[in-house]
C-alpha cells in the first residue's frame, strides 16, 4: 500500500510540473522572453505578495479541514467496525504522520510568510517555498486520499496486524526486543485478529473472515519456524495470557513451548463456534487452516504443536455435534482424515485420531445425528487403507477400531457403513491380506444376505461425483473400477459363509 502511495504521489508531481512548466515556457515565449525583473513583484508592489499568499493560506485550512474531518469520522466508525487498534495503526503509520505534519507546516508557514512581508522587505525565497509547497501539498493530496481509503480496507489492517507480529518475532529471535513485552504487544495483536473475525462473521462478510483466519494460520507457520530462536522468557506465560486456564493448564503450556500456536488457535476455535450460527460455510476454511497448521507441525518435527492442533480438531467436532450442523460434522472428519493419512510415522497419533472419530461418532449418534457416525466408518476405512499401503505399525490398530464401530442397532442395518466395511474387504483382498479380509467377514457375519446383494449392487453402481454439491464432491460409495472386481470377490465369499435364511 505504501508503495502505491509513492508511485501514485511520483505521478502526481510528474504531472504537475510538466503542465506547469509547459504553461509557463509557453507563456513567457509569447511575451518576448522576459528577464527575472519583470516578472517579480520584489520591491515593486510587496503588498501584492500578500495577496497571492492569501488565498494559498485558505486553501492549506481547507485542505486540513478536509483531512481533519476525513479521520475524524472515518477512522473512529471503521475502528469501530473492525477493531480500535485501528486508531494506534493508523497513528503509528509514518505516512499518516509525514502528511498530516506537511499540510500543517505548510499552512503555518504561509501565514508566517504574509507576516513578515513589509513594504520595503519582501522574503522572496521564503515566498517561493510557501508556493512550491502549496504546490506540493496539493500534488500529496490526491494520493493520499486513496492512501487513507486503502489503509481502511480490512484486508490491509489484517496484513498489517501479522506483519508487525512477525517483527516483534524476528527482533525477539535476535535479541533486538526485550521478550516479555514483545510477548504481550504479539498477544494483542493476536486478539484483535480474533476480534476483526468475528465482527466480519457477525456482518457476514465472509471474504475477510478468511484472510484473517488465513493470516492467523501464517503467523502459527512464522512462528514455528523461529521456535528455536526464541529466548526462554518467551515461553513464559501466566493467567494474564490466558484468562480463565488453570495453574496446572499454564504450567503445561510453559513446558510444551506451545502457547503462541494455543493463542492462535483459541481464535480460530471462536471463530468456529461463531461460524457455525453466523456463515457455516467459514467452518471449512477454519478446519482446513487446522489441518495445514498441524501438516507444518509434524514437517518440523513439533510433536507438542501438532498435538494442540489435534485438540482444536477435536473441539470443532464437539461443537458441530451440539450445534447439530452435519455439514460442520462432515467437514471436520474429511479434514481429520487428510490429516491422518499424512502422518506416516506418528503412529500413536494415528491411534489416537482413530479414537477420537469412534468418540466423537458416538456423541453424534447420542444427539440424533445418526449420518455422522456412518461416515465415521468411512472416513476411518480410508484412513485404514493409506495406513496399510504405508505398512504403518498402527494399521491393524486402526482396523481393529473401524470394526468396532457398530454397523447395526439391532434390527436396524446401517447401509453406509456396511458399504464401508465391504470397500475395506474388498481392499485387503486386492492386496492379498486374506487375514483382514476374514476379519472384516467375520465381523459382518450378522449382516443378511439381502443387505449385502443390496449393497453391493449400490456400490457398483455409484458414480464418481456425488449427486449433490459438497465439500468433498466425491461420493463416499464410489468404487473406482480397478477394485471392483476384489469388492466383488469379497461380497461373493461373504454370500458364501451365509446360512440361505441369511
Amino acid at each position: 500500500m505504501r508503495r502505491a502511495f509513492v508511485k501514485s504521489l511520483l505521478i502526481a508531481f510528474v504531472v504537475f510540473a510538466v503542465l506547469f512548466a509547459a504553461e509557463f515556457f509557453l507563456e513567457w515565449r509569447r511575451l518576448g522572453e522576459p528577464g527575472p525583473e519583470a516578472m517579480s513583484w520584489d520591491g515593486a508592489n510587496n503588498a501584492k505578495l500578500v495577496d497571492v499568499l492569501s488565498p494559498m493560506a485558505r486553501a492549506y485550512n481547507n485542505v486540513l479541514a478536509m483531512l481533519l474531518a476525513l479521520i475524524g469520522l472515518a477512522i473512529p466508525l471503521t475502528a469501530n467496525m473492525h477493531t480500535p487498534k485501528l486508531i494506534d495503526i493508523f497513528l503509528r503509520d509514518r505516512i499518516n504522520r509525514f502528511v498530516l505534519s506537511f499540510m500543517a507546516l505548510g499552512a503555518a508557514h504561509v501565514l508566517f510568510v504574509a507576516y513578515i512581508i513589509g513594504p520595503a522587505f519582501a522574503p522572496m525565497w521564503a515566498v517561493r517555498i510557501a508556493v512550491f509547497a502549496s504546490i506540493a501539498g496539493w500534488a500529496i493530496l490526491i494520493p493520499y486520499f486513496f492512501y487513507v481509503v486503502r489503509f481502511l480496507d480490512p484486508s490491509q489492517l489484517i496484513h498489517r496486524l501479522r506483519e508487525q507480529s512477525q517483527r516483534l518475532i524476528d527482533q525477539v529471535a535476535a535479541g533486538k526486543r526485550d521478550p516479555t513485552a514483545a510477548q504481550e504487544e504479539v498477544a494483542q495483536r493476536i486478539d484483535q485478529l480474533g476480534t476483526i473475525i468475528l465482527k466480519s462473521l457477525d456482518r457476514a462478510d465472509r471474504s475477510v473472515a478468511r484472510e484473517g483466519i488465513w493470516a492467523l494460520k501464517q503467523l502459527i507457520d512464522y512462528h514455528g519456524q523461529r521456535k528455536h530462536k526464541m529466548p526462554a522468557a518467551w515461553y513464559q506465560v501466566d493467567r494474564a495470557d490466558f484468562v480463565g486456564l488453570s495453574a496446572e493448564a499454564l504450567e503445561m503450556l510453559c513446558e510444551a513451548r506451545t502457547w503462541f500456536g494455543m493463542k492462535c488457535g483459541l481464535q480460530l476455535y471462536l471463530s468456529y463456534q461463531h461460524a457455525l450460527a453466523k456463515a457455516s460455510d467459514t467452518v471449512s476454511t477454519i478446519s482446513d487452516a487446522n489441518r495445514v497448521i498441524a501438516l507444518r507441525a509434524a514437517e518440523r518435527g513439533d510433536e507438542e504443536a501438532l498435538k494442540v492442533s489435534i485438540r482444536f480438531f477435536n473441539n470443532y467436532l464437539r461443537e458441530s455435534v451440539k450445534a447439530r450442523n452435519v455439514h460442520a460434522v462432515y467437514d471436520v472428519f474429511h479434514q481429520y482424515r487428510l490429516l491422518a493419512k499424512d502422518l506416516s510415522g506418528h503412529d500413536d497419533l494415528m491411534r489416537d485420531i482413530a479414537r477420537y472419530f469412534v468418540y466423537y461418532s458416538g456423541m453424534a449418534r447420542a444427539h440424533g445425528l445418526v449420518f455422522a457416525p456412518q461416515l465415521a466408518v468411512f472416513d476411518l476405512g480410508y484412513i485404514v487403507r493409506r495406513a496399510y499401503e504405508a505398512k504403518a505399525p498402527a494399521a491393524p490398530d486402526l482396523l481393529a477400531t473401524v470394526l468396532a464401530l457398530p454397523h447395526r442397532h439391532g434390527t436396524d442395518v446401517h447401509s453406509l457403513a456396511v458399504k464401508a466395511k465391504l470397500i475395506l474387504g474388498g481392499f485387503f483382498l486386492e492386496i492379498g491380506r486374506e487375514d483382514e479380509a476374514a476379519a472384516v467377514r467375520a465381523n459382518l457375519a450378522d449382516v443378511e444376505r439381502a443387505e449385502i446383494r443390496a449393497a453391493e449392487a449400490e456400490l457398483l453402481a455409484a458414480d464418481r461425483v456425488f449427486f449433490e454439491v459438497t465439500d468433498r464432491q466425491l461420493n463416499l460409495e464410489y468404487v473406482p473400477h480397478d477394485r471392483r472386481e476384489p469388492l466383488q470377490r469379497f461380497c461373493a465369499s461373504l454370500l458364501a459363509a451365509r446360512a440361505p435364511t441369511l
